[in-house]
């Protein structure tokens, strides 16, 4: 497919700066620099993801520890140990 696109004449020098020492042709290089930027925006919105997973847990936790109010796990484990030992 081709598009066109608008692009300043400094950047078309530096562009063809690089595609010439890579030998790649403009095309190669715009193409390699779309994959980046795609590739950049998944990892970004998959971090943010995983961010809102996250918090979603710390709430769910927060709601828990709330709903357990001075309830200690840790001593009610260690009586069930004590019992069943």
């Amino acid at each position: 497919m081709r598009i066109n696109a608008v692009i300043s004449d400094e950047l078309v020098r530096a562009l063809d700066a690089i595609a010439q020492e890579e030998k790649k042709s403009r095309s190669q290089l715009l193409r390699e620099g779309a994959e980046k930027v795609i590739a950049d925006y998944e990892r970004k919105r998959e971090e943010k993801r995983r961010q809102t997973k996250m918090q979603e847990a710390m709430a769910i936790q927060d709601r828990l520890r709330e709903k357990a109010g001075s309830w200690d796990g840790v001593a009610e484990i260690r009586k069930w140990r004590e019992i069943h030992s």
